[in-house]
């Protein structure tokens, strides 16, 4: 038994190891807070991700269709949102840019985000959309991504907002980032608790048919 949580430990250390190292971003990251049963969020945050990203990023692995039926929409309705009349509703989501214009403008073609927020995280992206500033030359960076070819895309309402409206736009994108990288994360985790107590109450039941077995044979 000693050896076994011994195992256990050194696995758990290991695992930490390995997801500090991958995590780490020499700054500290702020939490996100989002909320995936928040449709409202998703909403706001569907229609942020198609006028403010859809310009040079694409989300290819979802089909409108399935983001309405998502976030609370009909089929009208994410259309007119978020392809703005451009696409039909079983269309995937491409980005609006068109062929080899991000190389000759960015030097970079710029990534799909499909399944960011499941390889960087949802405090990865809201502190980096965060962590624009203009440097010396009055060019735009980033504290979390020194040198990123990405202009700061929510300028204008960073501008014109308050400092909670602005956190509050920037966590409904991460929130709908993190929707489209696991749409099926709520009915997971909604079966998730369902399994353990199928589980449990299976334990319960095998050790009382142990009980009931070993109940006349003497030791």
């Amino acid at each position: 038994m000693k050896k076994f949580l011994w195992i256990l430990n050194v696995a758990f250390l290991l695992v930490a190891g390995n997801v500090q190292a991958a995590g780490g971003h020499g700054v500290e990251l702020d939490a996100a807070n989002n909320n995936l049963r928040d449709q409202d969020s998703l909403q706001r945050g569907a229609v942020l991700f198609s006028n403010y990203c859809m310009a040079c990023h694409s989300a290819k692995y979802m089909r409108y269709n399935r983001i309405a039926r998502d976030i609370g929409w009909n089929d009208d309705e994410v259309v007119e949102r978020m392809a703005h009349g451009l696409n039909k509703v079983v269309d995937n989501v491409e980005t609006r840019m068109l062929p080899g214009v991000a190389m000759q403008v960015l030097g970079t073609e710029p990534p799909d985000l499909s399944l960011m927020a499941r390889l960087k995280g949802t405090d990865y992206i809201f502190t980096f959309l965060k962590g624009y500033y203009q440097n010396e030359k009055g060019a735009w960076d980033n504290h979390l991504l020194a040198g990123t070819s990405m202009p700061n895309v929510l300028e204008g309402i960073q501008r014109h907002a308050t400092p909670e409206d602005y956190d509050q736009a920037v966590r409904d994108l991460s929130n709908f980032l993190e929707y489209v990288g696991e749409p099926a994360k709520l009915d997971r985790l909604d079966l998730g608790w369902k399994v353990m107590l199928f589980l449990l109450i299976m334990l319960l039941l095998t050790y009382l048919l142990k009980k009931e077995y070993w109940r006349d044979v003497k030791h």
